[in-house]
């Protein structure tokens, strides 16, 4: 007879994605990781940040939004990069296309 006292706690939960990709200028990503708060991504969660441009990059290494990606285990990738690719059943959020609260809530530690 199964446990009726057990609560289905994924119910409730958004789905943690695979991957997430953050392309953006220099106050995109400073806007996310501000977001983070000094938070790391949860366990398997691959993210990319992705500078728009050379000179975007160069505002994010300044603005300490490069540090702090780096810091909550982000790949900075080289602006140039194209989107890194997902596995088939694999689910993934690209910012700007999602709005920065629904990524930040995914991806976040608890």
């Amino acid at each position: 007879m199964p446990d009726t006292d057990k609560q289905d706690t994924q119910r409730d939960r958004k789905p943690v994605p695979d991957q997430v990709v953050v392309r953006g200028d220099a106050n995109a990503l400073k806007e996310i990781a501000d977001a983070l708060g000094g938070k790391t991504l949860q366990p398997n969660v691959r993210a990319f940040a992705i500078p728009a441009s050379n000179e975007a990059y160069s505002e994010a290494i300044d603005n300490g939004a490069v540090a702090a990606l780096h810091a909550a285990g982000f790949t900075i990738c080289n602006p140039a990069t194209s989107d890194p690719e997902l596995s088939q059943g694999e689910f993934g959020l690209n910012y700007p296309a999602v709005e920065l609260t629904e990524v930040v809530e995914s991806i976040r530690a608890q």
